[in-house]
């Protein structure tokens, strides 16, 4: 098995098995996880899964863009898609809530919200630039120039939102195999207080954003390496035993991490995704 583990890229690898012209742009900076951009299909059916992150769709039609604040799913979801043809997608990192949204993870959870009345500052002629441009490269710029903006004016986290912002940084570095009692041990807070205040913001508890790291993992885990046997995933991502990571598995991504990595070899995950090197052929 071959597998390079680097910093957390969150995916929805439904969003490539079941759309086309699948782009995308790893980013990892200023909170984004990468930029992508797909085509679907007329009665499509979109599914996904648990990642922890907020996503911005803009959604492309005949009528102009639409934009959207999406919140992470608990469990695996599918939906038939009601949405346009074209999508240029942002998505943040786990636990980030980007400055420019008035609202917090809690809100959006399990959500697909218009971003009109969402946007906490006035300034946004950038969107109306964004719903003109159809090139991704371009589309990123745009986004980022305005992003980055509105995001040199924000201020210090302090108080709960610095203790939360500090335990999401435990999960993430543990790649969501740290122990909530270690949390407490390690900011010196009760593990009541720890889990009250987290809820208060991410809308679900410390222990299931650690599950939906740990998921994410093996997704990523699965996507771009090759276990020679689940066991040894299993132990490898920190799950007690091979049936915990199966129940896991399942309850998140819906078919079982032997199924999912059938599907990823099927369908030639990695090679359906995109850059925008590919894009322009550089």
């Amino acid at each position: 098995m071959i597998w390079k583990k680097d910093k957390l890229r969150p995916s929805q690898p439904y969003f490539v098995f079941d759309t086309r012209d699948f782009y995308q742009e790893v980013y990892l900076r200023q909170g984004i996880s990468h930029f992508y951009t797909y085509h679907t299909e007329d009665n499509n059916v979109l599914r996904t899964v648990p990642d922890g992150c907020i996503d911005l769709f803009f959604e492309y039609g005949d009528d102009g863009m639409k934009g959207y604040v999406c919140g992470t799913r608990l469990k695996y979801h599918c939906q038939d898609w009601s949405g346009r043809n074209e999508v240029f997608g942002v998505r943040f990192m786990p636990g980030i809530q980007p400055e420019f949204l008035a609202c917090t993870m809690k809100d959006v959870l399990e959500q697909k919200i218009p971003l009109e009345g969402m946007v906490r500052y006035d300034n946004t002629e950038w969107f109306e630039k964004l719903g003109k441009e159809t090139d991704f490269y371009q589309r990123i710029r745009i986004f980022l120039e305005g992003y980055t903006r509105i995001e040199n004016r924000k201020a210090p986290l302090y108080g709960k939102k610095e203790i939360v912002q500090s335990v999401k940084q435990m999960v993430y570095d543990s790649d969501g195999t740290i122990k909530v009692h270690e949390i407490s041990s390690n900011t010196g807070y009760s593990e009541r207080y720890i889990n009250r205040i987290f809820i208060e913001e991410m809308g679900f508890s410390t222990k299931t954003f650690c599950k939906i790291i740990q998921f994410q993992r093996a997704l990523e885990f699965l996507n771009y390496g090759a276990p020679d046997k689940m066991t040894d995933a299993a132990v490898y991502l920190g799950y007690y035993d091979q049936s915990q990571f199966i129940r896991d598995f399942s309850k998140y991504a819906g078919v079982t991490p032997k199924k999912y990595l059938d599907m990823v070899e099927r369908f030639n995950y990695k090679n359906r995704i995109k850059s925008c090197a590919d894009l322009y052929n550089l």
